[in-house]
């Protein structure tokens, strides 16, 4: 009996893991096509897609990997800065403020979009509303994160003993803590660049013309049933999530282990 409940929960992995799989390597093989269609390679293979995405979406690429990295330089010192500042404390109106600033994950982006528009619409084409927003967004992710960890450990107790040997707040921060939570900073890190790379919601409504970023690329390529173009472009997006990913999940292992005891 449990021979075939086992041989049942592998297929049931299986067949789940095709059905999200299959999608997105039909996507890659299409991106390889001529034309899109039921006879795919009917007309044989090339790579003009990835050229055109590059000729059409070059700068929207760079220019999300900008936006991307600076959301996460920028909350990594915002982030990493307010969680020790609360990991310290046991105010209870920290705790109130604490969870206000988790409130951006929770409130739609297309809110948090019109709010910015609203507030500051003068600076919308610079492009600088759109860090700001997914820096907004974002920032919760890393925040807790970074808290989730200064909380588990004894970092209190550290802090406090690098205070007795004289070391004053900002080098027991920059020279004693981060040095001690810097996998949950990176992992913290990762997962905000990911977000931030695949943010459509905030940035559909923030963007213009010239600051156009990848997923209103791609949104825009399949909206005009540029099929083809549309599945390069997704292409590359992989390219840059997958290793990522793989980063995190090595990261999230090493964690586990650590904290297992394992040597």
């Amino acid at each position: 009996m449990t021979k075939i409940s086992n041989i049942l929960l592998y297929l049931l992995v299986f067949f789940v893991s095709l059905f999200l799989i299959l999608p997105i390597i039909v996507t890659i093989f299409g991106s390889f096509s001529f034309y899109w269609g039921t006879d795919m390679f009917s007309s044989g293979i090339t790579g003009k897609w990835y050229k055109e995405v590059f000729y059409y979406y070059g700068d929207t690429i760079l220019f999300t990997i900008i936006i991307s990295l600076s959301t996460v330089i920028s909350n990594i010192f915002l982030g990493t800065m307010t969680a020790f500042v609360f990991s310290r404390s046991n105010n209870r109106w920290l705790s109130v403020l604490e969870e206000i600033l988790s409130l951006p994950m929770a409130i739609p982006g297309v809110a948090i979009a019109l709010a910015l528009i609203q507030t500051h619409s003068a600076i919308r084409e610079s492009g600088l509303l759109i860090l700001i927003g997914h820096v907004i967004f974002t920032f919760p992710l890393l925040f807790r994160t970074v808290l989730g960890t200064l909380r588990t450990r004894d970092f209190r107790s550290l802090d406090e003993s690098a205070a007795s040997l004289g070391a004053g707040p900002f080098y027991r921060f920059f020279y004693v803590i981060i040095p001690s939570i810097k996998s949950s900073i990176l992992s913290g890190a990762i997962m905000v660049f990911l977000l931030s790379l695949g943010e459509f919601n905030i940035t559909f409504f923030l963007y213009t013309p010239f600051t156009m970023t990848l997923p209103v690329g791609l949104y825009d390529s399949y909206s005009t049933l540029r099929i083809d173009i549309g599945s390069a472009f997704t292409v590359i997006f992989l390219i840059l999530a997958i290793p990522l990913m793989l980063i995190l999940h090595k990261l999230n292992q090493s964690s586990t282990y650590s904290r297992s005891g394992g040597v």
